[in-house]
């Protein structure tokens, strides 16, 4: 049987977790895309390449470029170079490198995480306005000399609707 106190306690927990999800749910409606790919066995080749599509209808609205890292803390280095290369609606493409930092030079890591696991968001682009509707794709190679990396074991692209800047 329950109790009123019983029956409080779970009350007060529902709304609190109502709430959060709320809150959550509210933070993040400005992403327009976002996903992410596992890398088998957290083994990175640089021959492996990732890719994520998605499309685009709004040619006034600007966006901000989001990439996120998930490594091990057996990743060797401190720092993570990608090559991005963005495909647009009739077949041109470009090409751009972006470095991730992920740990400090006394090794202490920057990214988000208990135990082994830690999770890194980096700014790529912002206020970016694409000039074609249309399907787009962005693939993300590794860019280090190492051709096979031990320790990266996800790696997502994000993209928000960006606030137009004030004028």
């Amino acid at each position: 049987m329950l109790t009123i106190e019983m029956i409080r306690k779970y009350s007060i927990r529902f709304i609190s977790a109502a709430s959060l999800l709320f809150f959550i749910v509210s933070c993040n409606n400005s992403v327009y895309y976002e996903d992410i790919k596992h890398i088998n066995n957290s083994k990175w080749s640089s021959k492996d390449t990732l890719f994520f599509h998605f499309t685009i209808t709004d040619t006034i609205q600007p966006y901000d470029f989001g990439v996120s890292v998930r490594n091990t803390t057996s990743y060797d280095y401190q720092n993570l170079y990608l090559f991005i290369t963005a495909t647009y609606p009739g077949g041109n493409w470009s090409r751009d490198t972006a470095e991730c930092i992920l740990a400090a030079s006394d090794g202490k890591w920057y990214g988000k995480g208990m135990g082994k696991i830690k999770d890194s968001q980096f700014e790529f682009r912002k206020g970016v306005r694409f000039r074609k509707s249309g399907n787009y794709t962005i693939a993300v190679n590794q860019a280090m000399r190492q051709e096979t990396l031990d320790g990266i074991s996800d790696v997502g692209i994000r993209i928000m609707k960006a606030s137009p800047p004030s004028r």
